[in-house]
């Protein structure tokens, strides 16, 4: 199948956008070109010749419609016409990483087919067999380690279980280093390591499912990257993404526990998220690193989707300076302690389970409904997310 094609119709950095995107497998195309060629997908500058931008964006008007992603500097102004529920927006300057990283995630967010580091396609039959579902995922992320964000996961994904009764599924992507198999206690099969000496077009249900664990207290599936971290280069972005579009499609749930850094792995799990939670404790590191990563999310567009969870809330710095501090209010807190966490970790239980009069599962809960109430409402039982942050299209994002 061919290469997916991006159509270009933007200003100075076309150079590196083409590069870039010929790496990640795309096929770049000129807007000049666009008559003879279609596109996917389409990155307009919004302050280019507005003439220009509306030509080319109603070129894209066809049945379906082809998705954009439109860069707007400080004070573009997007001419009147341009821009649909299926578009995004980025602030500008984008570095050609970030343009690849949001693309990567437009095509799955459209239903669309991601193209592979070899530059092949995937089988459409097997990886990406018709549209991605609804599930809703959140990328658990913390750009420091020993901040408790393994615990912040499993706990999350148990109390998500517990107040909705979905299918939840809790995703390992912090490969190499991570295994929440250490804090719940679930037996182990297949992780993706397993899987990724097959080809793309044996990454099926099929597989994946056979991967998958499940945790018989509470009905949380687990999926690991596996337990070697010898193995740990084997799993790919390809590998781990066609693995979220799997667990998207077949749950209502997705918890992912991401490695502690930038590498293509995490961000795109982060990129593709419909929620980044952002673990971090009152330190002065932890905060420092935390503020460094919110400036890159807002680079790439995604600093609207983060939510800030401090763990430990009850120690260090007050949780008023650490919301001034990274700029965004603090969306939930949790309160150490200690000595139940570390039994609940040594028994392989959830604390939400091992302890669940105790204040630190109060917490956890309370992080849970910022998924499974996000407007203080409560949802229903089996109902699978239908506002998605991506489709809220009219507005630039903030810088907030």
């Amino acid at each position: 199948m061919e290469r997916p094609k991006i159509l270009l119709a933007v200003n100075g950095e076309t150079e590196s956008y083409r590069d870039a995107l010929t790496r990640a497998g795309f096929e770049p195309v000129d807007a000049a070109a666009h008559a003879t060629a279609a596109a996917d997908l389409a990155v307009i500058d919004c302050d280019l010749d507005p003439a220009t931008v509306v030509a080319v964006a109603s070129s894209l008007a066809g049945d379906p419609p082809t998705p954009a992603l439109l860069l707007l500097g400080e004070s573009t102004e997007i001419p009147t016409g341009v821009g649909s529920g299926i578009d995004e927006i980025a602030l500008k300057p984008l570095p050609a990483d970030a343009l690849v990283y949001r693309l990567q995630a437009l095509l799955i967010r459209t239903g669309r087919h991601l193209p592979m580091e070899s530059n092949g396609w995937a089988d459409e039959d097997a990886v990406a067999s018709g549209s991605i579902g609804e599930g809703h995922v959140v990328s658990v992320f913390a750009p420091k380690g020993g901040v408790g964000k393994t615990t912040i996961s499993v706990n999350m994904a148990v109390a998500i279980r517990q107040q909705t009764r979905a299918d939840v599924l809790l995703f390992d992507a912090d490969v190499g280093v991570g295994n929440v198999s250490s804090v719940l206690d679930v037996p182990y099969r297949l992780g993706l390591a397993d899987l990724a000496d097959s080809p793309p077009e044996e990454w099926t249900d099929q597989a994946f499912e056979q991967a998958v664990s499940t945790h018989a207290e509470t009905g949380v599936k687990v999926l690991t990257w596996g337990t070697d971290p010898a193995q740990s280069e084997k799993v790919t972005v390809d590998l781990l993404l066609a693995a979220l579009r799997w667990a998207r499609a077949h749950h209502n749930y997705v918890i992912v526990d991401n490695h502690p850094g930038y590498d293509d792995r995490t961000m795109a799990m982060l990129a593709v998220a419909n929620e980044i939670f952002l673990v971090v404790t009152p330190e002065v590191g932890a905060v420092r690193n935390s503020s460094q990563f919110l400036e890159l999310a807002r680079e790439l567009g995604l600093g609207q989707v983060v939510k800030v969870i401090v763990n430990r809330a009850n120690h260090g710095i007050r949780t008023q300076d650490i919301a001034t501090s990274l700029g965004l209010p603090i969306s939930a807190t949790v309160e150490s302690n200690g000595p139940k966490a570390v039994i609940s970790s040594n028994e392989g239980k959830p604390v939400v389970t091992k302890f669940p009069r105790e204040k630190i599962s109060d917490d956890l809960h309370r992080v849970a409904r910022l998924v499974t109430h996000p407007d203080g409402e409560p949802a229903p039982a089996s109902a699978r997310a239908s506002r998605h942050w991506w489709t809220r299209f009219g507005t630039r994002p903030t810088e907030a």
